[in-house]
């Protein structure tokens, strides 16, 4: 039996009444049923756990997970609004979404992921069920490193990830935040087992272009970049982006970044994204560990590859699923390939949506994306993942 669902875009300023009036439209669209699962994807204006009441004050209580984000993302359009409200509600016979949470994932990155494993192995789901993971943590965690190597390790076997990091409005006392039923927490991972008779395509696209010649990190520690071909790290930058960019660090970011080296996999350009956070202590901050040894390009962000690359992901996501006309689509989308890069939200997402069309999508605009390549899963910056379900 095929998913049924339906999604809800809403912009009403009043939490606990988006909320409501969200779950009132998706109860309509499925003709008066309640659906067994809730994705609720929101931007941090909004006062999340009136957001769940109003939800609730309109339906049971529905398993729900979700997390904020820079932007709500669904097949209605996308925005970066202060307060937006994206949720999608999906019954099915035959598929199981189970949420989780668990938190302090800033102290330790590795229990989250080694609870993640367990909580998996706790459900002792049948061998000839299929699996995914779909992952919310908080987007402002410095390291990725060691938390999906620690889902495996605990699991014992290959799981599929895919997902995107909690986002706020980049204001720096914000804070991104994610839920779990009527829980609300931050510096903490959210997320959903599903699992049963289905099946799904993910696809990724980047849209950077790599400059020059490949280089090898030669001094970092942990996520810390410090020399680059024996050189520091801040000369490398200064010599690649001229003086005057690099004398606007920070603006700068956003379209550069580092293309660590990934050969043999089919993925775009050979590289996978790592972004550079700034500053530290005459290094350089990246969201994931490059250690001593990795050869990497400096890379450039191309607003029509980005564009393209989203266009072909999207069209070979739709031949690949038997009945794309029934699915269920997510997009995360990195924050940085919207108003940063484009000067408005849309461009992205609207080439996703010409390919896409009505169907029903949802997502956000994250801090960082997860997404398998090559039988294996890693964190991306930068880039664009979509996951349909059937």
């Amino acid at each position: 039996m095929p998913l049924t669902k339906a999604v809800s875009y809403c912009l009403i300023e009043d939490s606990f009444e988006a909320g409501k009036l969200a779950m009132e439209e998706v109860k309509e669209k499925l003709h008066g049923e309640i659906p067994d699962f809730l994705f609720l994807f929101t931007t941090i204006g909004h006062d999340t756990k009136e957001v769940i009441k109003g939800i609730y004050s309109a339906g049971s209580s529905i398993p729900l997970c979700g997390c904020t984000g820079s932007g709500v993302i669904t097949s209605s359009g996308c925005d970066e609004a202060s307060r937006s409200v994206g949720l999608m509600g999906i019954k099915s016979k035959t598929v199981k979404f189970t949420p989780f949470i668990f938190t302090g994932l800033s102290k330790d990155v590795e229990k989250p992921g080694r609870q993640i494993g367990n909580k998996i192995k706790s459900l002792d789901l049948p061998k000839e069920d299929k699996k995914l993971l779909i992952l919310l943590p908080d987007g402002l965690f410095l390291s990725s490193g060691p938390f999906l190597p620690a889902i495996k390790d605990e699991l014992g076997y290959h799981i599929d990830c895919v997902g995107g990091t909690a986002g706020n409005d980049y204001h720096i006392t914000s804070l991104t935040y994610q839920f779990c039923n009527n829980e609300v927490y931050h510096d903490s991972v959210a997320g959903v087992i599903v699992s049963g008779d289905f099946n799904y395509d993910i696809e990724v696209s980047h849209g950077s272009k790599p400059i020059g010649l490949p280089k090898t990190i030669t001094k970092a520690s942990e996520n810390i970049v410090y020399e680059i071909d024996n050189e520091p790290v801040l000369e490398f930058l200064k010599k690649y982006w001229g003086e005057r960019r690099f004398s606007n660090f920070g603006q700068n970011l956003n379209l550069f970044g580092f293309g660590q080296l990934f050969q043999g996999k089919g993925y775009s350009q050979d590289i996978i994204i790592r972004a550079i956070l700034g500053f530290e202590e005459n290094g350089i901050r990246l969201k994931t560990p490059l250690p001593v040894g990795t050869q990497i390009y400096m890379t450039r962000r191309d607003r029509d590859m980005v564009k393209e690359g989203t266009q072909y992901m999207t069209e070979k996501l739709l031949s690949s699923l038997k009945k794309p006309d029934e699915c269920a689509y997510f997009y995360f989308n990195c924050s940085g390939r919207a108003s940063h890069l484009y000067g408005e939200t849309e461009p992205d997402v609207n080439n996703l949506l010409e390919i896409l069309g009505d169907k029903d999508m949802i997502g956000f605009f994250t801090f960082g994306e997860y997404a398998p390549v090559g039988g294996e899963n890693y964190f991306h910056n930068y880039t664009g993942v979509i996951l349909g379900i059937e």
